[in-house]
Order: C-alpha cells, then sequence, then structure tokens
C-alpha cells in the first residue's frame, strides 16, 4: 500500500521495492521536505505552544482556544501525531472542506519557522530561514539562520540534473553534494509533489481533522486541518504528516501551507529523523522562480565534497543518504572528512606497536607526567587538567575527537589486535557519556575514576586516532584534558557489579598508556 502512495505522490521514478526497509523513512523524507527537512525548529512568531506535544487540553494553554489534537487517536500514535492546535468554536462553513486546496502552488517562497521533539523527550529545538519551492524545475531550497549547528547553512535538492537528484549541502566551511536515490534500485528521487496531501486521500490513507486557527503575524487565520498515515509493516514504522492551508478568508491566498507538521514512530537523532517536528510559513510569494534561485553552493558545486564515494561510506560507517543531510550529528563528522587521511608518520607511527624509549617512563606516575610535558609543549594545543574540566566540557571535548577520528588508523589497530583499538561507536559513545553523567551525580568517588578513564582514552585518540591535518584541524576548539598521574586501583572482590563494570571500563581505557610504563618497574605503580 505503501508503494502505491509512493507512486502516486512521487511518480514512478520513486517506487522502492515493498520489502525495502528503508522505504517508510524516504516516504517521510519526502513527502514534506520544506516542513520536516530539519532536526531544528524555530519558536515563537505568535504560535505560542501551537505545536507543541500534548497528551491534554491542558498542554496547550499557551495556545490561543488551544486544544490538543490527536487525528491518529490517544494509543500507540498519539506520540507522533497529538499536537496543540487553536481550535475557536463556531468555525466558518464556507468554503466546502476539499482536499483539493491543499495543493501546493507550483512554485513558491515563505518563510519558515520550526519546532521540534528529536526523540522521545520533551526537550526541543529550534532554527529559522527561508523555503523554495518549485515543482515545475524539480528543485527546493532552504537558507538557514542559523542552523542548529550554530552556522548558516544552505540546502538545495536539484531533483532532475541529467536523470540524477542531487542535494547540496554548505554549512559554514563545508560543503557536501550527495545523490538521492530509492534504497532499492537505486534510482533518482524527484521532489515532493504540490498535491502530496492529495495523493494520499486518493490512497485512502488522508483524512479532514476539523477548520482551526494559525497565527500569522498577529492575525488568525482559519485553515483546513488534514492529516496523512502511513503504516509500514515490515518495519513495525509508522509515519504521519499533516497539513494546515488557509481557507483564503483573511489575508493568507487559499490553499497556502501555513503549517506542517510530521511525526515517526521510530526517531533517529543520529540520522536526522525527529519524532515530531512542526513548520509554519509566512511571507509567502508564488512568482515564478528563476535557475538563479537554486544555484548550487560551493562555486556552483564544484567545491562540494561528494559523498557518495567509498572512501565516504568507510568515514561515516554507514551508505549516506538525503536524510543525512538534517542531522547534526552527521554535519559533525562531516566537517573533518577534508583530514581523513592520515600522513605517511601517522601511518608509521600506527604500525608501531610498542612507544619508543623517549616516550616510556620508570612508573605510572613518572610517564604520565613526562607525557604530559609533551602535550603541554604542543604549538598551538590547549590543554587543562583532567579534574579541572567541568563534566560537560569534558564530554564535549570528547565528542569532538570522537568525530575527528580517522578510520584508516583504526583498521590497522583492529587487524593487529592492538590496545588502541576504537572501542565506541557513536551510539555506545552517547550512551557511556549518560551514564557517567548519572555516576557523577549519585558516586562521585566512582565518577573519578570513570573520568580519569575518559581522560586517558581521549589522549589516545587525539595522538593515535586522529590524523596529522585532523589534530591541527581541532586545535582551534579543542581543550585536551592531559593524562592522570595516579592509577586507579582494583575494587576488592566483594564489590558490587557498578564498581566492577567501572573499573574494567577504566583498565581498557588506560591499556595505551599502561603501554608506555617500562614493564620491569610496573609493580611501581602508585595506587588510591
Amino acid at each position: 500500500r505503501l508503494v502505491r502512495v509512493w507512486l502516486k505522490c512521487f511518480g514512478p521514478r520513486a517506487c522502492p521495492p515493498a520489502d525495502s526497509p528503508g522505504m517508510a523513512a524516504r516516504v517521510a523524507l519526502a513527502l514534506a521536505t520544506a516542513a520536516v527537512a530539519s532536526n531544528a525548529v524555530a519558536a515563537g512568531k505568535g504560535h505560542g505552544t501551537c505545536g507543541h506535544q500534548c497528551t491534554v487540553d491542558g498542554d496547550c494553554s499557551g495556545c490561543a482556544a488551544g486544544k490538543c489534537s490527536c487525528p491518529s487517536g490517544t494509543g500507540r500514535l498519539a506520540s507522533i501525531s497529538c499536537s496543540c492546535v487553536s481550535a475557536p468554536s463556531n468555525p466558518p462553513v464556507d468554503p466546502p472542506v476539499d482536499v483539493g486546496d491543499s495543493t501546493w502552488p507550483l512554485h513558491w517562497t515563505a518563510d519558515v519557522d520550526v519546532w521540534c521533539y528529536s526523540d522521545f523527550s520533551s526537550s526541543a529545538k529550534t532554527a529559522r530561514g527561508k523555503f523554495y519551492y518549485d515543482a515545475t524545475q524539480g528543485k527546493t531550497r532552504t537558507d538557514w539562520s542559523p542552523y542548529i549547528n550554530g552556522h548558516d547553512t544552505k540546502q538545495v535538492w536539484i531533483g532532475d540534473e541529467s536523470g540524477q537528484s542531487t542535494y547540496y549541502v554548505a554549512t559554514g566551511p563545508l560543503c557536501l553534494k550527495f545523490p538521492i536515490t530509492d534504497p532499492g534500485p537505486h534510482t533518482p528521487v524527484s521532489i515532493e509533489r504540490p498535491d502530496w496531501m492529495e495523493k494520499c486521500k486518493d490512497a485512502g490513507l488522508a483524512s479532514h481533522v476539523g477548520r482551526e486557527q494559525v497565527n500569522v503575524d498577529g492575525e488568525d487565520i482559519w485553515v483546513d486541518h488534514w492529516s496523512c498515515s502511513l503504516d509500514y509493516e515490515a518495519v513495525n514504522q509508522s509515519i504521519i504528516f499533516q497539513n494546515w492551508h488557509s481557507l483564503g478568508l483573511g489575508s493568507v491566498p487559499k490553499g497556502l501551507p501555513l503549517r506542517v507538521t510530521g511525526g515517526n514512530s521510530e526517531p533517529n537523532a543520529q540520522r536526522g529523523s525527529p519524532r515530531l517536528n512542526s513548520a509554519w510559513y509566512t511571507n509567502f510569494t508564488t512568482s515564478a522562480l528563476s535557475p538563479e534561485d537554486f544555484e548550487k553552493p560551493g562555486f556552483d558545486g564544484r567545491l562540494c565534497i561528494p559523498v557518495s564515494a567509498s572512501e565516504t561510506e568507510a568515514f561515516f560507517g554507514h551508505k549516506v543518504g538525503r536524510e543525512h543531510a538534517f542531522s547534526p550529528a552527521f554535519h559533525r563528522r562531516a566537517h573533518y572528512i577534508p583530514f581523513a587521511r592520515p600522513s605517511p608518520h601517522d601511518l608509521v607511527r600506527a604500525r608501531q606497536p610498542k612507544p619508543s624509549l623517549a616516550l616510556q617512563g620508570s612508573s605510572f606516575a613518572e610517564t604520565m607526567r613526562k607525557l604530559n610535558r609533551i602535550l603541554i609543549r604542543t604549538k598551538g594545543l590547549s590543554s587543562a587538567r583532567c579534574e579541572d574540566l567541568p563534566l560537560t566540557r569534558l564530554l564535549e571535548m570528547q565528542r569532538l575527537l570522537f568525530d575527528a577520528r580517522t578510520p584508516d588508523l583504526d583498521e590497522i589497530y583492529r587487524e593487529s589486535r592492538d590496545s588502541r583499538e576504537m572501542l565506541h561507536s557513536s551510539l555506545t559513545l552517547d550512551m557511556e557519556q549518560e551514564s557517567l553523567v548519572e555516576l557523577a551525580a549519585n558516586d562521585s568517588k566512582l565518577a573519578s575514576k570513570a573520568r580519569d578513564g575518559a581522560c586517558h582514552e581521549m589522549v589516545m585518540w587525539y595522538i593515535h586516532h586522529l590524523s596529522e591535518a585532523a589534530r591541527k584541524a581541532i586545535q582551534q576548539s579543542l581543550v585536551l584534558p592531559l593524562l592522570p598521574e595516579v592509577q586507579h586501583e582494583a575494587p576488592p572482590h566483594w564489590a558490587d557489579a557498578t564498581e566492577h563494570k567501572i573499573h574494567r571500563r577504566y583498565t581498557e581505557q588506560v591499556s595505551c598508556a599502561i603501554c608506555h610504563v617500562i614493564p620491569k618497574a610496573s609493580d611501581h605503580l602508585i595506587t588510591v
């Protein structure tokens, strides 16, 4: 059934096979690019709590005539469909309800404000920009000022370029480009059709929710609220899109989309798929757009880094798709693509299993002091004692180092079963950081061991997992913790499971540092 919807909404070039596991996510991304394109969103412009998640009407007191609207009911889909709306009594009867009125103009621009819940928490993010849409040219563009990474960002989708569909993203100094294809036959995917809600209704998946109001620059505009619900049983995933179009009874012409909301039952913040995301549009223009309005960033795309090559897939650890254009985690990682290639010196050091005598010491404490002196003397590198870095700052620096890692170096360590091997994925790093924050709040002594282990590991990453170019590039943002000079002892055998787990992890994290201690003197370790 989803395949039929896909065909009707986007044409035969975009038809994935029925068993394609990524199909539902692609429908979510393509149905409302303009509305749900970002992990970020913007507050304000008179919306109050309209667009916020809700469970009861009382959650919507900050939205004029606020009601909690749940187009898919209050059951399992409530968290991806329920949001606050303005629903005054006695809505107008005319014009008659007609899903055809929800069709977008063939070309239009508007300012966009968004409010987004990336996951199942109550935390929301914000951004603001301008959106451009042209169905006749098959192109979209969004300018964010700023994007969630703090930089102004330009995103351009060229839906039909010499038989290809290409997405360009320029943020800060970085520009990326990659093809937009169906994950099955890998055929190009065009931009969304202007009548996507009508096609959803034709497939029996859309319904009229009601007549409501959306505030536009202080004016309450009457709108028709429609919802389209897609269930993909193969991956147990549901996606819901809602559209509020003007009835033409105020200053906004009939049919213009004043709000669009998308919900996804399988959100993934790392891949740019939020749980509940609402966008509002104002200051429309519907005049024809020129090809120059969709100029590719990076000198017509020539300076944009292509992300379809196999080495790029190796850098990210997964295939790169259009959804990654909207992921802040992806952009943090992508920033270091230009610095991914290790230097000859990096490769020689990676293949050297033991450090030179100049980098060794007779005891743990002496060795850490020697290595710290080298770090302190490193030109351009800012450092601080591990215990002096606030935990939030420490974890921020840890994520920065992780994002800058070079896969080619880790491949050498894995093949040789070297103790310098990377033991984290992005997901496990997130989990460990969350555990450290919780531990710090409940057990300061145990947290100090976990913190010291993290500092040892971070120095190891900086020296052994970053290319020479990446180490230079990261210095402007990095404060590297120095190596703790005291080694923590193992807990007694009767200690609880948590203590033993923390110590096992600590032992892994200091394994590289211990290699710098001359073996014959290793029995002189200082313990606490």
